[in-house]
């Protein structure tokens, strides 16, 4: 009994999901367009540019949140960001794309782009097991047995 009267009350003392929680739950569909990004636990993300990308489908590094978790910071290698991020973006030897945090619910994630002022909107899609980068790897292919055709000795 007390405790579903603490799990009632939690709300009223501030105890909500964070917003690093909410944006490691879920695969975030960019609205009207083809990105998705996924933010994972061990703070590094993938942005997945959709299939038939001429520049590379996946962008891949690490992300970090300030200390109110206001403020998301995408930073990406040199050499995996540089056909794909402009150049205003590099910092030394890599690349940060940095966003204010505007709104992050369990229906939508918008971002404000730091440096241009653009919103980013997006739509939350349930994670699946293809979501993981480790996972996704492309199979080699079988060597084939090569023979001599007949008549040839072999």
């Amino acid at each position: 009994m007390y405790a579903s009267l603490l799990l009632l009350l939690l709300p009223l003392f501030g105890l909500r999901a964070q917003p690093d929680t909410l944006l490691q739950a879920y695969h975030w569909q960019e609205e009207g367009g083809e990105r998705r990004l996924l933010l994972t636990p061990d703070a590094t993300f993938q942005l997945d540019y959709g299939p038939g990308t001429e520049a590379g489908r996946y962008l891949m590094g690490r992300y970090r949140l300030d200390a109110a978790g206001r403020q998301l910071t995408l930073s990406v290698d040199y050499f995996l960001g540089k056909s794909r991020i402009h150049p205003r973006y590099r910092d030394g030897q890599d690349f940060y794309l940095v966003y204010d945090i505007v709104k992050v619910t369990e229906r939508r994630l918008v971002l404000l782009d730091v440096l241009t002022d653009d919103l980013i909107a997006f739509l939350p899609t349930p994670l699946s097991g293809d979501d993981d980068p480790a996972r996704r790897r492309i199979p080699k292919p079988k060597s084939k047995d090569w023979g001599l055709p007949e008549g040839w000795g072999g």
